[in-house]
């Protein structure tokens, strides 16, 4: 009986902490629920949904702008394996190729599309085989404060 209670005192402790838990655990894009549950808790504003073709999508705000977070290379709407982060909007008058070419050599993790309407920043983000909350969390907020520098140098916002 002795060796039973050791044995599952030590499962117990070798079965790795739900990522719900512990700030260390890991996501992946195949958990959207979960994604938007650890973003609601580090202060993000979120809506889980879906889009036309089922895949999830995470809408929120974050600074002054609206975003999307998409799912990508999902089948049937889950197991995604990565995710784009998107701010888009109207596109400003000053937004030329070279303005949009010089942001995007300066900041390596996004960048800035472009057309007659509309103006994108986008950030593209593997969770293939997972990430930690710490990385998450990092990644999050490089994507926070890169759009707070779109918003200033692009579109003018003081």
């Amino acid at each position: 009986i002795a060796a039973l209670a050791i044995f599952a005192t030590a499962t117990a402790a070798a079965q790795p902490p739900s990522a719900e838990r512990v700030r260390g655990g890991m996501f992946d894009a195949s958990d959207p629920a979960g994604i938007a549950r650890f973003m609601e808790r580090t202060g993000y504003r979120v809506e889980l949904r879906s889009d036309a073709k089922g895949d999830p999508v995470i809408a929120g705000r974050i600074s002054r702008s609206d975003y999307l977070m998409q799912f990508y290379e999902c089948e049937g709407g889950s197991f995604c394996n990565s995710i784009q982060l998107i701010v888009q909007v109207p596109r400003p008058a000053t937004l030329t190729g070279d303005t949009a070419n010089a942001f995007n050599a300066r900041w390596r993790y996004v960048r800035i599309t472009f057309d007659q309407a509309q103006a994108k920043l986008q950030m593209d983000v593997n969770l293939d085989a997972g990430v930690t909350a710490d990385n998450l969390e990092d990644t999050l907020d490089i994507w926070r404060q890169l759009v707070e520098i779109f918003e200033r140098e692009i579109l003018g916002a003081r």
